[in-house]
């Protein structure tokens, strides 16, 4: 979200629920070309007027006479790394929890009707598949991962969000996932305030402020990264001050010693190469998808320098030789790691840690790019199934945007402020980082979607080998991601009847 979570938390500065003083602006700016021409991204709406919870158009009241909203949602187990908690079943002191617990409350009692949750463990709509296909209506939206959303769309048992008398458009629904999630004309899925998933899978880093101190005296790190001065060639050369051979061994070891920027391989080249406005999927002036790389000197150059960053150097680990990772974390965890690529759920979670520690967006490409990119991935959508019909069509579409719009104004903040009650100081500064990271929020179909035949490859023989013969993968896997994409596109125009 980029204009919605502006003007979000400009309301909440307004309102004072959320920071203590207002802050400086977030990074601002016109619509701009990445270098390259690899895609034209939206640059966030420069901020006016702060829109007030009293100036946000609320949607008209009604009397649901009774009626049941039910929201299947994947249990915390099935889905770890994201915040999948929508509902509080009690009132407990968390502030995060009295929250949801609140809105809803407040959603059930003015529209007279009830909200309830179906739990799933399949992360791919699985269930909801099985209930469309035998004819049963078991929910009215169901939460699936966003890269099974494809998958869900083609097997032909969703109803487009285009059915749904729904304004999209409005701050509580993420506008660029809508825009993602739309494929030629057919609105698949979409994310509502209601859900904290895309929320807590945005990309970041954290980083050691104790360590930084004392390796880099005086540096200002939330100063940098407002005059837009916070890049790859900063991150590195701060994460170089960081390199410390604590045992004296002579060898650098992750059980050991004490490193500049740690993260699972997928985690920080997937930051660092969204961060440059890179895309491996995108679209043409007409819709179409297509492999982006091949072709763009601008993302060949980018993928090139993020590999020789980490060539000949102990500057950066992923604690293990496998993509996905794990080993880095209790590095970072142990004090002995300057910088950290996280989702900011993770970060959230950062309050047993002993020292103190500070968030960031991820790092510019250089401090000619118009803004920061935020790469949200991981997460979950909001899709519809095909057995929603009749009235239920009418009363999805009222109570969804109802318990969007009020899960805008009072949990997402409480997720927010939930975030900075870690080892995270709360002040001005870090109120900042937060809204800049929330406002420049970055989607790519490659890295959700088709992830399996780009972002892994490119994992697995560009960045894992630290390896530059991108242009020989491009030709190894285009074909095959070619053939993806006209399949998808194939079944999405039959569905549309052309």
């Amino acid at each position: 979200m980029k204009k919605q979570l502006s003007l979000l938390l400009a309301a909440m500065l307004a309102a004072g629920t959320l920071f203590s003083c207002a802050s400086g602006g977030a990074e601002n700016g016109e619509d701009a070309q990445t270098p390259g021409g690899n895609t034209q991204i939206s640059e966030p709406v420069p901020e006016t007027t702060p829109e007030t919870e009293e100036h946000l158009p609320a949607p008209a009241v009604e009397d649901m006479k009774g009626a049941v909203l039910t929201i299947m949602n994947m249990t915390p187990a099935t889905f770890n790394w994201a915040n999948t908690q929508i509902f509080a079943a009690e009132m407990n002191g968390e502030i995060l929890n009295d929250a949801l617990f609140t809105r809803e409350q407040k959603v059930e009692e003015l529209y007279n009707c009830s909200i309830e949750e179906r739990e799933t463990t399949n992360s791919s709509g699985g269930d909801l598949a099985t209930a469309v296909k035998s004819g049963d209506h078991t929910a009215d939206t169901c939460m699936v991962f966003d890269a099974a959303v494809s998958g869900v769309l083609t097997q032909g048992i969703l109803l487009p969000w285009n059915d749904l008398d729904i304004d999209l458009t409005m701050p509580w629904w993420d506008s660029a996932a809508t825009e993602q999630y739309n494929f030629y004309g057919i609105q698949a899925a979409v994310s509502g305030a209601f859900s904290l998933y895309n929320y807590s899978t945005r990309h970041c880093y954290v980083f050691n402020s104790d360590m930084l101190e004392n390796v880099a005296p005086g540096t200002d790190l939330y100063t940098e990264v407002r005059e837009g001065s916070w890049t790859v060639d900063r991150l590195y050369a701060l994460g170089a001050l960081g390199v410390l051979d604590l045992n004296g061994d002579g060898a650098m070891n992750k059980d050991n010693d004490q490193w500049g920027i740690v993260s699972s391989v997928t985690r920080h080249y997937s930051a660092m190469l969204a961060g440059a406005g890179v895309k491996y999927i995108d679209r043409d002036e007409e819709g179409t998808l297509f492999f982006a790389i091949p072709g763009n000197e601008y993302a060949m150059n980018v993928i090139s320098k993020l590999v020789a960053l980490n060539v000949g150097n102990d500057i950066y680990t992923s604690g293990t030789n496998d993509i996905g990772g794990g080993a880095e974390s209790p590095i970072f965890y142990n004090n002995r790691a300057l910088f950290i690529a996280a989702y900011v759920g993770e970060a959230s979670r950062m309050r047993d840690i002993e020292f103190n520690i500070g968030i960031l967006p991820p790092p510019k490409f250089d401090a000619a790019q118009a803004q920061y990119y935020s790469l949200v991935e991981g997460g979950a959508q909001s899709v519809l199934p095909k057995t929603l019909a009749g009235d239920d069509l009418h009363k999805a579409a009222v109570l969804l945007d109802a318990f969007a719009y009020y899960s805008y104004l009072e949990s997402v903040p409480a997720y927010i402020d939930q975030v900075l009650m870690t080892k995270v100081a709360r002040n001005e500064d870090s109120s900042d980082m937060l809204r800049i990271v929330f406002d420049s929020s970055f989607y790519d179909l490659g890295t959700g979607i088709w992830s399996g035949d780009t972002k892994n490859q490119f994992t697995a023989n560009i960045f894992l080998p630290r390896s530059d013969d991108t242009a020989s993968l491009c030709a190894k896997i285009g074909k095959v991601i070619g053939k993806q994409l006209e399949r998808f596109t194939k079944s999405v125009m039959e569905m549309k009847g052309e």
